[in-house]
C-alpha cells in the first residue's frame, strides 16, 4: 500500500469532492516541476503537524456520502462504483491507494494532485483565512501531499517534517531558521537526495530512523568544518564519491575512511548490522567547531572519539539520550562550558558510560555528587581544566574506576576516605590542585595502584608506613608538599618502583637503608628537605643498577660520600650539593659512571683535591665520557688564601 496522509475513507472522500479541481491541476503541476519545494524565508520550519488543513471535518464522510459526493460532482456511474464504491466484501483500508490514483490521472498519464478546495481561476494575492490555490502555481503549504512517496514534492516534506522532530529532540530547532546554520546546510543537502536515482526513503518506519542518523551525520560534518577533514572530506558535495567519503550517495556506513593509530587500524564511521551508528572515530582530523546537538539522535552508539582537534563549545546536553554511549573523548580541544551537566551526568544520564576524557579544554564547573552514578566507570579523566570544587565522597561508589586523572585543576578540599573503595584503582593523578589535609589511610588498600601522583598541592601530616603495602607501585610523586616525619622504611616492599618524587617538603629523620631494595628504581629525589644522617651506601649498590637521577640536595646531610658510588653504571645526575658533607671525593675505577653527565658537590665542607679518575669522564677529553656539569667548592676565597677544595676539571667553583 502507497503511503497515506490520513485515513483511506478520508482520502476517498477528498478524492471524490475534488476530482474534477484535480484534472486541470494536473498539467500544471507536471510542466512546474512537480510538488518539489525549496523553503524560503517566509515558510521557514514548521513542521506539517503544526498547520492542519482547515478541511479536516469534511474527511470524516460515510460510505453513503461518499457516494453523493460522487454524483454532486457529476462522476459517471462508472466511475463512482469503480473508485468510490468498493465492493460489498472489500473493507476501505483494503484499497490500494496508491493503484487508485494512478488509475484515476485524467491528464495524460500524470499524476493526479488532491486539492483541499476548488481552485479558483486568477490566484489570490494575499492568503486568506482558507488558502485557495491556483491551477499554475504548487501549493505553498508543508503538509505531505496525497501522493505515493516517490513523488519528490512527498519526500520533501516527510523529511522536513522529521527533521523538524529531530530538532525538537535535541534542542535545535532555532537553529532550522538560520539558513547558514549547520542544520540549514544538512537539511538542504538530504533534500536533494529526494530527485537522486534511487531517491531517499522517507515513508518506511525502520528507514525513518535512518534517515534521521544521516541528517544528523550531515550536520556533525557541517560543524565541524567537513571540507577541511584529513580523512573523510568531501569540499564538492559529490554524490558519486565512493567509500571513505562523507555525504556522498552511498549509504553512510560506508562514508567513514580508515585511520591508523598506536591501537591500530580503525575506521572513522562503524555501524552495527541494522545501520545504526555505533562508533565514531574522528581523532587528529582537523576538526573544528562545536558538536551538534544533533549527536543526540545517534542513539545505538557506544564510542565517540574525537582527541587532538580544534571543537569547541560546551558538550552537547543531548548526549544524554545516548544511553548505551561507553566511550566519549574529547581530549586535547578547545571546548569549554559546564563538564558535568545533569542531563548526561545524573541518575538518568550515561549510566553506562565506562570512558569519559575531557583533559586540556577549558571546561569549568565542579564534580557532581551524582558522579556516584557511573557506576560502571573505569577512567574518568579531565586533567588541565578549570574544574573547581571539591571531590565528593561519591566518588566512592566508582568501584570499578581504573585511572582518575584530574591534575591542573581549582579542586579544593580533602582526598575523602571513600576513595579507599576503588580497590581496581590503578593510575590517579591530582597534581596542581589545592588539595590539602592527609592521604587517609583508606587510600593504601587500593592494592592495585601502580601510579600515585599529588604533586604540588599542600597536603600535610606523615606518608604511611601502609604505603608499603602497594607492592604494585610504580610511580609514587608526592613532592611540594607539606609531609612531614620520615621517610617510611616500609618504601624497600616495593619493588617495582621506577619513580619516587619526595623533595620539597619537611620531610625528616635520615634515608632508610631499605631504599636500597628499590631494584627497578631509575628516579629518586629527595631534595630540599630535612633529611639528617649519612648517605647509605645500598642507594649506590648493584641492586640499583636502573638508577639515572638522584637528587639529594638542599638537606642536612653529614659524613662522606660512599666509596661504592661509582656503581651505579646508569647514573646520569648525581645531585648533592647544599648539604654538610665532609671527607675527600672518593676516586672512581676505570668503567665507571660512564654516563655521568652532571655531578654537584659544592655547598658542602669536602677537603683535598679530585681525583684525576673524574677528570677523566669528562665529555671534553679523549677518550673521556659524559661529564658536562661539574661543580665543588674550588673557588679561593675573596680575602685571599686556598680554595676548600682543588678542582683542575671542574665547569664551576663556589667558595
Amino acid at each position: 500500500m502507497g503511503c497515506k496522509s490520513f485515513g483511506t475513507a478520508a482520502l476517498l472522500a477528498t478524492v471524490a469532492l475534488h476530482s474534477s479541481a484535480a484534472a486541470a491541476t494536473v498539467a500544471s503541476e507536471e510542466q512546474g516541476g512537480g510538488l518539489r519545494r525549496k523553503r524560503s524565508n517566509t515558510q521557514q520550519y514548521k513542521s506539517s503537524r503544526q498547520t492542519p488543513s482547515k478541511q479536516g471535518d469534511n474527511r470524516r464522510l460515510t460510505e453513503e456520502s461518499l457516494a453523493d459526493a460522487a454524483a454532486t460532482n457529476s462522476i459517471g456511474d462508472d466511475l463512482a462504483r469503480r473508485f468510490f464504491l468498493p465492493a460489498s466484501h472489500q473493507a476501505l483500508d483494503d484499497i490500494d491507494m496508491r493503484q487508485l490514483i494512478l488509475e484515476m490521472n485524467l491528464d495524460e498519464g500524470g499524476s493526479m494532485s488532491i486539492m483541499t478546495l476548488k481552485p479558483t481561476r486568477e490566484p489570490t494575492k494575499q492568503p486568506s483565512q482558507s488558502p485557495t490555490y491556483s491551477t499554475y502555481q504548487p501549493s505553498t503549504s508543508h503538509a505531505p501531499t496525497l501522493t505515493d512517496c516517490q513523488n519528490p514534492g512527498t519526500c520533501e516534506n516527510r523529511l522536513r517534517d522529521q527533521i523538524v522532530a529531530v530538532s525538537e529532540r535535541v534542542g535545535s530547532l532555532d537553529a532550522l531558521d538560520d539558513p547558514n546554520s549547520p542544520q540549514s546546510q544538512a537539511s538542504d543537502w538530504i533534500m536533494e537526495e529526494c530527485n537522486a536515482s534511487i531517491p531517499i526513503d522517507p515513508c518506511t518506519a525502520s528507514q525513518i530512523l535512518l534517515n534521521e542518523q544521516r541528517y544528523a551525520l550531515a550536520v556533525m560534518y557541517f560543524s565541524l568544518t567537513g571540507d577541511s577533514w584529513n580523512g573523510g572530506s568531501n569540499p564538492g558535495l559529490d554524490n558519486g564519491a565512493g567509500e571513505g567519503v562523507w555525504l556522498s550517495g552511498l549509504n553512510y556506513c560506508d562514508w567513514g575512511s580508515d585511520i591508523s593509530s598506536q591501537s591500530g587500524s580503525s575506521n572513522q564511521l562503524v555501524c552495527d548490522d541494522v545501520g545504526n551508528v555505533l562508533n565514531l572515530n574522528l581523532q587528529s582530523n582537523n576538526m573544528a567547531g562545536p558538536i551538534p546537538p544533533e549527536i543526540g539522535v545517534f542513539f545505538a552508539m557506544t564510542s565517540y572519539i574525537s582527541f587532538f582537534n580544534a571543537q569547541e563549545g560546551p558538550i552537547p546536553t543531548s548526549l544524554g539520550l545516548i544511553k548505551p554511549l561507553q566511550t566519549f573523548d574529547v581530549e586535547s580541544n578547545n571546548m569549554d562550558g559546564d563538564l558535568f551537566q545533569p542531563e548526561y551526568s545524573g541518575p538518568d544520564g550515561l549510566t553506562e558510560i565506562v570512558n569519559f576524557r575531557a583533559s586540556l579544554n577549558n571546561f569549568r564547573g565542579n564534580i557532581p555528587s551524582e558522579i556516584g552514578e557511573w557506576r560502571k566507570l573505569q577512567n574518568l579523566w579531565f586533567a588541565d581544566n578549570e574544574i573547581t570544587g571539591t571531590i565528593p565522597n561519591e566518588i566512592g561508589n566508582l568501584v570499578d574506576m581504573n585511572a582518575f586523572l584530574f591534575y591542573k585543576n581549582r579542586i579544593a578540599g580533602t582526598i575523602p576516605p571513600d576513595i579507599g573503595n576503588l580497590n581496581e584503582l590503578t593510575w590517579i593523578d591530582m597534581e596542581d590542585n589545592e588539595i590539602v589535609g592527609t592521604i587517609p589511610e583508606e587510600f593504601y588498600t587500593n592494592l592495585e595502584l601502580e601510579e600515585v601522583i599529588f604533586k604540588n598541592n599542600s597536603l600535610s601530616g606523615s606518608i604511611s608506613e601502609s604505603v608499603g603495602d602497594l607492592t604494585k607501585l610504580s610511580t609514587f610523586w608526592v613532592s611540594f608538599n607539606e609531609f612531614t616525619d620520615s621517610i617510611p622504611s616500609t618504601f624497600g616492599n616495593c619493588l617495582n618502583l621506577e619513580e619516587l618524587e619526595l623533595q620539597n617538603n619537611n620531610l625528616s629523620g635520615s634515608i632508610p637503608d631499605e631504599l636500597g631494595n628499590l631494584e627497578s628504581i631509575e628516579f629518586l629525589s629527595m631534595e630540599q628537605n630535612e633529611i639528617t644522617g649519612s648517605i647509605p651506601s645500598g642507594i649506590f649498590g648493584v641492586n640499583l643498577n636502573a638508577l639515572r637521577i638522584l637528587y639529594l640536595n638542599n638537606n642536612q646531610l653529614s659524613g662522606t660520600i660512599p666509596e661504592n658510588y661509582g656503581q651505579s653504571q646508569r647514573l646520569k645526575d648525581l645531585w648533592m650539593n647544599d648539604n654538610m658533607l665532609t671527607g675527600t671525593v672518593p676516586i672512581i675505577a676505570e668503567g665507571e659512571f660512564l654516563f655521568l653527565e652532571e655531578l654537584l658537590i659544592n655547598n658542602n665542607d669536602f677537603t683535598g683535591e679530585v681525583d684525576e679518575s673524574l677528570c677523566l669522564i669528562r665529555n671534553d677529553t679523549i677518550p673521556g665520557g659524559n661529564l658536562g656539569v661539574f661543580h665543588s667548592d674550588c673557588q679561593p676565597p675573596s680575602g685571599g688564601g686556598q680554595p676548600q677544595i682543588l678542582c683542575s676539571c671542574c665547569t664551576a667553583c663556589f667558595v
